[in-house]
Parts: structure tokens; sequence; C-alpha cells
């Protein structure tokens, strides 16, 4: 039997063992640990193996076939399915070697920008074999949820990053772009893992993967790592963005900054991690360049 910690339930612990019993990737005297708990889905670690399930088992069997297609496609490791049990919604792979970019405690190397260019241009291949989901949501829609990420986050901030956030929430949000590009639409620093060194060695989290506005993989990129990285990523990808695309691409990075700031404020302590890049991107991201 795996071991039981307190935060798993009887059925969760059950399906554990059953499992690592079939499939043979962990025995009974390996360790699980909860990670996360959604109102839809789990994460657990078993020894090395991360395991999840999730209600939306068609959303689970897409991200298969994506991380099964990344394997042979991309040069920058992705995780790779060890099992998927489709009818109940489950997904294990191996945990991937590095340390979060978020709390390596270390700068990225320059090297970070080649990796993030070839594991989007990986992604960009296997779409027209592997189906995702559009996601067109309206930047009106995101401008709106950046005001009331705003109100939970402005005595915070104190007056004059709050005068920056004011300024930029003050402007109409710029006109939407096609959702027709393949992205990660999560691509901050806690999906990237790195070695000691800063240099690029996985990119995880590929759940939120779809059809979108490129400036979202572009405006987390800006927020974490500077606008540099990221207009170079894009030019890389796609040549040189036009004044319009870098609206896009500082808006949706502005609007992740006032995202993570509320996610982090909601529980400072344990996502102390969260807040320190918050107030160590501010500047960048909220820099009156237009």
């Amino acid at each position: 039997m795996v071991h039981e910690p307190e935060d798993l339930d009887a059925e969760e612990r059950s399906l554990l063992a059953d499992l690592g019993e079939r499939h043979g990737l962990w025995d009974g005297e390996t360790p699980a640990r909860l990670v996360a708990r959604g109102e839809e889905n789990v994460t657990v670690y078993v020894g090395d193996v991360v395991v999840r399930r999730s209600d939306d088992v068609e959303a689970v069997a897409r991200e298969v076939a994506l991380l099964r297609a990344l394997a042979d496609a991309s040069p920058v490791p992705t995780p790779v399915p060890l099992l998927h049990e489709a009818d109940l919604g489950v997904l294990a792979y191996r945990r991937l070697e590095g340390t979060p970019l978020l709390t390596a405690g270390c700068p990225p190397d320059p090297s970070v920008r080649d990796g993030l260019v070839q594991v989007l241009a990986a992604l960009r291949r296997v779409v027209p074999v592997v189906a995702l989901p559009v996601d067109d949501y309206p930047n009106a829609e995101w401008h709106g949820e950046a005001l009331e990420a705003f109100e939970s986050v402005r005595d915070a901030l104190g007056p004059e990053p709050a005068d920056a956030v004011e300024r930029f929430l003050g402007q109409a949000p710029p006109p939407d772009a096609p959702a027709d590009t393949p992205q990660h639409n999560d691509l901050g620093v806690e999906h990237l893992l790195v070695d000691g060194e800063g240099r690029l060695t996985g990119v995880i989290d590929w759940t939120d993967a779809a059809l979108a506005p490129p400036a979202r993989d572009a405006g987390a990129l800006l927020r974490d790592l500077g606008e540099d990285v990221a207009l170079a990523v894009w030019h890389d990808l796609d040549g040189r963005p036009s004044d319009a695309d870098v609206a896009r691409v500082r808006f949706h990075a502005r609007c992740k900054w006032l995202e993570d700031m509320a996610f982090a404020l909601e529980e400072p302590h344990a996502r102390a991690a969260y807040l320190d890049n918050a107030w160590r991107s501010f500047g960048h991201t909220f820099a009156a360049r237009d």
C-alpha cells in the first residue's frame, strides 16, 4: 500500500495503490504527497512521479496527446506520460530535472531565450496533428478582471505603484487579435525549470495550452523575464512585432501581473515566492513606454 498522508482521502489512497500495483511505477514503500487540490482536479507526488486526476477527462486526453507529440518534437524536455487512464481522467509522468525558475534563486541564463523559442516552435509543429481548444477570451474581459484584482491589492501596493496601475487601467484595452496561435497559455517562471546555472531544463504544466492570441505567452514572459526577452522570442518566432502587437504584449503582462499579485496576497506566507516575483517584476512590467 502507498504511504497514506493525512491530506489524501481513502478513495485517493486506494486509487494510488491500484495504479502503482497495475503499472509497476511505485511500490508500497513509496511516499505520496498532495501537491494541489482544486475543484475538479488533484495533483500528487508519488516518489518522483506526478499523478494528476481531473473530472474533465477530455481535457486530460487532449493534454496526453499533446505531451506525447511534444516529447518527439521538442529539444527542450516536457513531461512524458507514463500512464493515462482515460475513463478516470488520470495522467502520470516522471518529474523533470530542474527547479522552477520562480524559486531557483539564480537569474536565468541568456540561453533560456533560445530554449523558449525551441519549445514554442515545437508546439506549433505538432498542432496540425494534435487538436487544441480555442481560447478567445476578449481583452475587455481581461481588463475587467484586472480592475477587480487591483481593488483587492490596492492597499498593499503603496501610492506610487498604485498610481502606475491606475494609469494603465484608465486606458482602453487594445483591440483583440485572432486566437489562432498555439500557446502554452501559462508560461510563467513557475513552469520554467532551470539547473543551478539558470539554464532551461524543461517546461511543465501544459494543461491550458490552446489556440490563443500570440500576446498571451509573450505577456507572461515580459512580466517575468522582461520586455527584451519577450520581444526577442516573438521576433525569432514571427519576425518583428508591430506596435499593436507590442501594446497587446504589455497589456497582457500587466493583467497577468495583477492576477499573480492578487493570487499571492491571498496567502502571502504560503505564496511568498509569487509575492517576491511580483515585486521584482513590477518596475519593468509597468514601465511608462506608452
